[in-house]
Protein backbone atom coordinates (compact mmCIF):
# COMPACT_ATOMS: atom_id res chain seq x y z
CA UNK A 1 0.00 0.00 0.00
CA UNK A 2 0.93 3.37 -1.02
CA UNK A 3 -0.37 4.64 2.47
CA UNK A 4 3.11 3.05 3.58
CA UNK A 5 5.85 4.56 1.42
CA UNK A 6 7.95 7.10 2.29
CA UNK A 7 6.94 9.38 -0.72
CA UNK A 8 3.47 9.42 1.10
CA UNK A 9 4.49 10.69 4.53
CA UNK A 10 7.29 13.31 2.57
CA UNK A 11 3.63 14.71 0.58
CA UNK A 12 1.61 14.59 3.77
CA UNK A 13 4.10 15.77 6.06
CA UNK A 14 4.38 18.98 3.80
CA UNK A 15 0.68 19.76 3.34
CA UNK A 16 0.46 19.89 6.99
CA UNK A 17 3.50 22.10 7.66
CA UNK A 18 1.68 24.50 4.52
CA UNK A 19 -1.45 24.60 6.55
CA UNK A 20 0.34 25.29 9.71
CA UNK A 21 2.12 27.86 8.13
CA UNK A 22 -0.51 29.28 6.22
CA UNK A 23 -0.72 33.18 6.99
CA UNK A 24 -4.12 34.02 6.10
CA UNK A 25 -7.82 34.06 7.66
CA UNK A 26 -9.04 31.96 10.65
CA UNK A 27 -12.09 31.21 8.00
CA UNK A 28 -9.59 30.08 5.21
CA UNK A 29 -7.27 27.94 7.40
CA UNK A 30 -10.28 25.91 8.92
CA UNK A 31 -11.41 25.33 5.46
CA UNK A 32 -7.81 24.21 4.45
CA UNK A 33 -7.24 21.99 7.81
CA UNK A 34 -10.66 20.23 6.83
CA UNK A 35 -9.91 19.74 3.05
CA UNK A 36 -6.32 18.21 4.37
CA UNK A 37 -7.75 16.08 6.92
CA UNK A 38 -10.05 14.01 4.48
CA UNK A 39 -6.98 12.67 3.01
CA UNK A 40 -6.54 11.21 -0.43
CA UNK A 41 -4.34 9.10 -2.18
CA UNK A 42 -1.72 11.38 -2.79
CA UNK A 43 -0.68 9.79 -6.04
CA UNK A 44 -0.06 13.07 -8.55
CA UNK A 45 2.43 14.89 -5.95
CA UNK A 46 3.56 11.01 -5.24
CA UNK A 47 4.33 10.47 -9.17
CA UNK A 48 6.37 14.47 -9.19
CA UNK A 49 8.57 13.16 -6.47
CA UNK A 50 9.04 9.45 -8.19
CA UNK A 51 9.92 11.60 -11.47
CA UNK A 52 12.48 13.78 -9.94
CA UNK A 53 13.69 10.71 -8.45
CA UNK A 54 14.02 8.51 -11.68
CA UNK A 55 15.89 11.68 -13.15
CA UNK A 56 18.63 11.93 -11.09
CA UNK A 57 17.35 14.70 -8.35
CA UNK A 58 15.84 14.66 -4.88
CA UNK A 59 12.55 14.72 -3.18
CA UNK A 60 13.65 18.01 -1.38
CA UNK A 61 14.16 20.03 -5.17
CA UNK A 62 10.48 19.17 -6.45
CA UNK A 63 8.86 19.11 -3.43
CA UNK A 64 7.19 22.37 -3.74
CA UNK A 65 6.43 21.37 -7.59
CA UNK A 66 4.61 18.47 -5.88
CA UNK A 67 2.68 20.32 -3.28
CA UNK A 68 1.39 22.64 -5.87
CA UNK A 69 0.39 19.10 -7.47
CA UNK A 70 -1.78 18.86 -4.73
CA UNK A 71 -3.34 22.10 -3.82
CA UNK A 72 -4.51 22.33 -7.85
CA UNK A 73 -6.29 19.23 -7.54
CA UNK A 74 -7.56 19.66 -4.24
CA UNK A 75 -9.44 23.07 -5.54
CA UNK A 76 -10.49 21.35 -8.28
CA UNK A 77 -12.19 18.55 -6.08
CA UNK A 78 -13.69 21.74 -3.96
CA UNK A 79 -15.76 23.82 -7.14
CA UNK A 80 -16.51 20.59 -8.90
CA UNK A 81 -18.40 19.78 -5.12
CA UNK A 82 -20.27 23.11 -5.38
CA UNK A 83 -21.26 22.33 -9.53
CA UNK A 84 -22.34 19.08 -8.21
CA UNK A 85 -23.83 20.22 -5.08
CA UNK A 86 -21.41 17.10 -3.54
CA UNK A 87 -22.62 16.56 0.39
CA UNK A 88 -19.62 13.90 0.97
CA UNK A 89 -16.17 12.94 -0.66
CA UNK A 90 -13.36 10.80 1.00
CA UNK A 91 -15.90 10.10 3.31
CA UNK A 92 -15.94 13.27 5.14
CA UNK A 93 -18.85 16.49 4.82
CA UNK A 94 -17.50 18.47 1.68
CA UNK A 95 -16.52 21.92 2.11
CA UNK A 96 -19.52 23.56 0.85
CA UNK A 97 -21.69 21.95 2.69
CA UNK A 98 -19.06 21.85 5.90
CA UNK A 99 -19.12 25.64 5.57
CA UNK A 100 -20.84 27.27 2.74
CA UNK A 101 -20.74 27.34 -1.22
CA UNK A 102 -19.05 30.49 -1.35
CA UNK A 103 -16.63 29.97 1.25
CA UNK A 104 -15.63 26.35 -1.18
CA UNK A 105 -15.59 28.50 -3.76
CA UNK A 106 -13.11 31.06 -2.48
CA UNK A 107 -10.60 28.67 -0.73
CA UNK A 108 -10.55 26.86 -3.82
CA UNK A 109 -9.11 30.17 -5.59
CA UNK A 110 -6.67 30.52 -2.63
CA UNK A 111 -5.49 27.27 -3.40
CA UNK A 112 -5.27 27.88 -7.10
CA UNK A 113 -2.77 30.69 -6.41
CA UNK A 114 -0.64 29.55 -3.48
CA UNK A 115 -0.23 26.71 -6.10
CA UNK A 116 0.54 29.34 -8.74
CA UNK A 117 3.05 30.86 -5.95
CA UNK A 118 4.77 27.48 -5.04
CA UNK A 119 5.24 26.70 -8.82
CA UNK A 120 7.19 30.27 -9.20
CA UNK A 121 10.64 29.27 -8.31
CA UNK A 122 11.46 26.51 -11.19
CA UNK A 123 11.44 29.34 -13.58
CA UNK A 124 9.06 30.52 -16.48
CA UNK A 125 8.42 26.82 -18.50
CA UNK A 126 7.49 25.67 -15.20
CA UNK A 127 4.87 27.92 -14.53
CA UNK A 128 3.45 28.83 -18.04
CA UNK A 129 3.18 24.47 -18.45
CA UNK A 130 1.66 24.65 -15.31
CA UNK A 131 -0.78 27.65 -15.98
CA UNK A 132 -2.09 25.73 -19.10
CA UNK A 133 -2.61 22.61 -16.91
CA UNK A 134 -5.11 24.40 -14.80
CA UNK A 135 -7.01 26.29 -18.35
CA UNK A 136 -7.21 22.42 -19.79
CA UNK A 137 -8.43 21.03 -16.04
CA UNK A 138 -11.33 23.97 -16.46
CA UNK A 139 -11.87 23.21 -20.00
CA UNK A 140 -12.30 19.79 -19.49
CA UNK A 141 -14.74 20.43 -16.31
CA UNK A 142 -16.76 22.42 -18.58
CA UNK A 143 -16.96 19.49 -21.23
CA UNK A 144 -18.41 17.33 -18.27
CA UNK A 145 -20.95 19.87 -16.78
CA UNK A 146 -22.64 20.29 -19.93
CA UNK A 147 -22.02 16.60 -21.17
CA UNK A 148 -26.32 15.97 -20.67
CA UNK A 149 -26.80 18.78 -22.54
CA UNK A 150 -24.50 19.17 -25.57
CA UNK A 151 -24.12 16.95 -28.34
CA UNK A 152 -21.73 14.71 -26.02
CA UNK A 153 -20.16 11.52 -28.11
CA UNK A 154 -17.24 9.38 -27.30
CA UNK A 155 -14.77 11.60 -29.15
CA UNK A 156 -15.80 14.45 -26.65
CA UNK A 157 -15.73 12.20 -23.76
CA UNK A 158 -11.83 11.54 -24.02
CA UNK A 159 -11.16 15.05 -24.88
CA UNK A 160 -13.28 15.63 -21.70
CA UNK A 161 -10.93 13.20 -19.55
CA UNK A 162 -7.89 13.91 -21.73
CA UNK A 163 -8.09 17.91 -20.06
CA UNK A 164 -9.78 17.53 -17.02
CA UNK A 165 -7.32 14.42 -15.64
CA UNK A 166 -5.38 13.58 -17.45
CA UNK A 167 -3.36 16.63 -18.42
CA UNK A 168 -2.64 17.25 -14.47
CA UNK A 169 -0.81 13.25 -14.39
CA UNK A 170 1.27 14.22 -17.49
CA UNK A 171 2.16 17.51 -16.40
CA UNK A 172 3.00 15.74 -12.74
CA UNK A 173 5.56 13.63 -14.58
CA UNK A 174 7.00 15.54 -17.27
CA UNK A 175 8.02 18.44 -15.46
CA UNK A 176 9.86 17.28 -12.03
CA UNK A 177 12.00 15.15 -14.58
CA UNK A 178 12.33 17.85 -17.29
CA UNK A 179 13.48 20.19 -14.70
CA UNK A 180 15.61 17.88 -13.27
CA UNK A 181 17.51 16.68 -16.38
CA UNK A 182 16.32 18.65 -18.84
CA UNK A 183 15.96 15.64 -21.18
CA UNK A 184 13.22 16.64 -23.50
CA UNK A 185 13.26 12.99 -25.26
CA UNK A 186 12.52 11.23 -21.83
CA UNK A 187 10.80 14.30 -20.60
CA UNK A 188 8.28 13.17 -23.38
CA UNK A 189 8.35 9.31 -22.23
CA UNK A 190 7.02 11.01 -18.75
CA UNK A 191 4.78 12.70 -20.09
CA UNK A 192 3.05 9.54 -22.23
CA UNK A 193 3.52 7.67 -19.13
CA UNK A 194 1.21 10.48 -16.99
CA UNK A 195 -1.04 11.14 -19.42
CA UNK A 196 -2.01 7.62 -21.03
CA UNK A 197 -2.84 6.87 -16.52
CA UNK A 198 -4.70 9.67 -16.31
CA UNK A 199 -7.61 8.61 -19.02
CA UNK A 200 -7.03 5.00 -17.80
CA UNK A 201 -7.71 6.17 -14.24
CA UNK A 202 -10.86 8.40 -15.07
CA UNK A 203 -11.73 5.19 -17.21
CA UNK A 204 -11.97 3.22 -13.76
CA UNK A 205 -13.38 5.86 -12.40
CA UNK A 206 -16.66 5.99 -14.29
CA UNK A 207 -17.23 2.49 -14.93
CA UNK A 208 -17.32 1.89 -10.95
CA UNK A 209 -19.40 4.86 -10.52
CA UNK A 210 -21.37 3.53 -14.09
CA UNK A 211 -21.75 -0.37 -11.86
CA UNK A 212 -23.04 1.90 -8.23
CA UNK A 213 -26.01 3.29 -10.54
CA UNK A 214 -27.06 0.00 -11.35
CA UNK A 215 -26.52 -0.95 -7.64
CA UNK A 216 -28.66 2.18 -6.43
CA UNK A 217 -26.08 3.96 -4.30
CA UNK A 218 -26.26 7.12 -6.52
CA UNK A 219 -29.92 8.99 -6.81
CA UNK A 220 -29.10 11.36 -9.80
CA UNK A 221 -26.20 11.17 -12.39
CA UNK A 222 -24.51 14.96 -13.14
CA UNK A 223 -22.61 13.92 -16.61
CA UNK A 224 -22.31 11.55 -19.73
CA UNK A 225 -19.58 8.64 -19.28
CA UNK A 226 -18.03 6.01 -21.70
CA UNK A 227 -20.35 3.18 -19.87
CA UNK A 228 -23.65 5.13 -20.62
CA UNK A 229 -22.51 6.01 -24.00
CA UNK A 230 -21.36 2.82 -24.86
CA UNK A 231 -24.79 1.19 -23.36
CA UNK A 232 -26.89 2.72 -25.61
CA UNK A 233 -25.84 0.77 -28.47
CA UNK A 234 -24.37 -2.37 -27.12
CA UNK A 235 -26.17 -2.99 -23.66
CA UNK A 236 -24.50 -3.39 -19.99
CA UNK A 237 -22.61 -6.34 -20.32
CA UNK A 238 -20.35 -5.29 -23.70
CA UNK A 239 -20.20 -1.33 -22.44
CA UNK A 240 -18.30 -3.14 -19.45
CA UNK A 241 -16.21 -5.40 -21.69
CA UNK A 242 -15.05 -2.24 -23.82
CA UNK A 243 -14.44 -0.13 -21.29
CA UNK A 244 -12.25 -3.23 -19.49
CA UNK A 245 -10.28 -3.06 -22.71
CA UNK A 246 -9.55 0.24 -23.41
CA UNK A 247 -8.61 0.64 -19.45
CA UNK A 248 -5.95 -2.24 -20.90
CA UNK A 249 -4.85 -0.97 -23.70
CA UNK A 250 -3.96 2.78 -21.81
CA UNK A 251 -2.32 0.98 -18.78
CA UNK A 252 -0.44 -0.88 -20.99
CA UNK A 253 0.86 2.11 -22.75
CA UNK A 254 1.38 4.15 -19.19
CA UNK A 255 4.09 1.46 -18.69
CA UNK A 256 5.62 1.10 -22.15
CA UNK A 257 6.52 4.59 -21.86
CA UNK A 258 8.57 3.95 -19.19
CA UNK A 259 10.86 0.91 -20.78
CA UNK A 260 13.61 2.68 -21.92
CA UNK A 261 14.57 4.11 -18.45
CA UNK A 262 16.98 2.13 -16.40
CA UNK A 263 16.15 -0.11 -13.14
CA UNK A 264 14.96 1.87 -10.41
CA UNK A 265 13.11 1.98 -7.18
CA UNK A 266 11.24 5.22 -8.55
CA UNK A 267 10.92 3.38 -11.52
CA UNK A 268 9.21 0.06 -9.82
CA UNK A 269 6.94 2.58 -7.93
CA UNK A 270 5.92 4.58 -10.55
CA UNK A 271 5.08 0.94 -12.43
CA UNK A 272 3.22 0.08 -8.90
CA UNK A 273 1.24 3.14 -9.15
CA UNK A 274 -0.37 2.40 -12.81
CA UNK A 275 -2.00 -0.90 -11.11
CA UNK A 276 -2.58 0.91 -8.04
CA UNK A 277 -4.86 3.10 -9.78
CA UNK A 278 -6.12 0.85 -12.25
CA UNK A 279 -6.24 -3.08 -12.30
CA UNK A 280 -6.15 -3.18 -7.77
CA UNK A 281 -9.15 -0.57 -7.57
CA UNK A 282 -11.06 -3.14 -10.08
CA UNK A 283 -9.96 -6.00 -8.36
CA UNK A 284 -11.29 -4.06 -4.90
CA UNK A 285 -14.39 -3.53 -6.14
CA UNK A 286 -15.31 -7.10 -7.51
CA UNK A 287 -14.07 -8.68 -4.65
CA UNK A 288 -16.72 -7.08 -2.72
CA UNK A 289 -19.76 -6.91 -5.12
CA UNK A 290 -19.18 -10.32 -6.42
CA UNK A 291 -22.96 -10.97 -5.21
CA UNK A 292 -24.25 -7.82 -6.76
CA UNK A 293 -22.31 -7.73 -10.19
CA UNK A 294 -23.74 -11.31 -10.56
CA UNK A 295 -27.50 -10.01 -10.21
CA UNK A 296 -26.68 -6.64 -12.95
CA UNK A 297 -25.62 -10.10 -15.06
CA UNK A 298 -28.43 -11.81 -14.78
CA UNK A 299 -30.63 -8.46 -15.51
CA UNK A 300 -28.56 -6.84 -18.11
CA UNK A 301 -27.36 -10.01 -20.28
Amino acid sequence: MIENWEEYRIVNDSLQRLVSNADTLPKVKKALQHLIKAGGKRTRPIIVLLSGKLAGGDYETVLDMAMAVELIHTASLAHDDIIDRGVVRRNVETLNVKYDPSLAMLVGDWLISKSVELTSKYGPEVVRNFARTGMMMSEGEILDVYSITDDFGEEEYFRCIELKTASLFAYSARNAYKFISGDNSKSEKMYQYGFNLGIAYQLVDDLLEYLEIFEDKKSEFESLTLPLLLERTFGFKESVHRVLELIKKFTEKSKRALESFPSSEAKEKLLYLVDYMTVNMIKNYVSKNREVISILEAHYP
